[in-house]
């Protein structure tokens, strides 16, 4: 099921891959409010395809390949949560509990396939991130008027100059505050 199947409600956010992985690798306690807000679709998560190819790159890198094998051993976790709050599973590809590194990248993309709705790149803004691998990020929620949501301190620091063209940038430490002032508990999940 693609996430063009699902109707999202609520404010328009771009998530950098660091951020997706604090929900459902590391279980970074800062984004567990952004995690539920998602799962529960009081938000719209927007990525466009270079986002989605990222993420299962990066699930390669050799430094993420212990944090991988944490779920081998862990029945329950936000990643195993959301996978049996998604129901079925995407294409019959993600089975629990995970018997490899490899099922649990999988089930890592498929949170991301689910939860994000895809859209078009968006045209370069105005500003530039000095690392360019999140100038894609930038360049999204810019277009969108969305809200960025990283760690990157380069993303970090044009919060002010995204804010003129009417995007946020929101830290991951402050995501939860940022959620709370947003009051989202009108907005239902269909």
């Amino acid at each position: 099921m693609s996430s063009a199947d699902h109707t999202a409600h609520g404010p328009c956010v771009v998530l950098d891959t660091n951020v997706v992985l604090d929900m459902w690798l590391f279980d970074n306690p800062d984004v567990a409010p952004l995690r539920l807000a998602l799962e529960s679709r009081r938000l719209t998560w927007i990525a466009c395809e270079r986002m989605f190819g990222e993420l299962p790159r990066v699930l390669t890198y050799a430094h993420l390949q212990a944090k991988l094998g944490v779920h081998l051993n862990n029945a329950i976790t936000p990643l195993t949560k959301a996978l049996e709050i998604m129901g079925s599973q995407p294409q019959g590809t993600v089975q629990l509990p995970f018997m490899s590194l490899d099922e649990v990248a999988q089930g890592i993309v498929a949170c991301m396939q689910h939860w994000a709705q895809r859209c078009e790149t968006a045209r370069l803004c105005h500003y530039k991130c000095k690392d360019p691998d999140d100038q894609v990020f930038v360049d999204l929620a810019a277009e969108h008027g969305a809200t960025l949501l990283s760690k990157d301190k380069a993303v970090l620091k044009l919060k002010n100059r995204l804010a003129r063209l009417g995007a946020g940038v929101v830290s991951v430490k402050d995501s939860g505050a940022w959620l709370n002032a947003l009051d989202l508990d009108g907005l239902r999940a269909e």
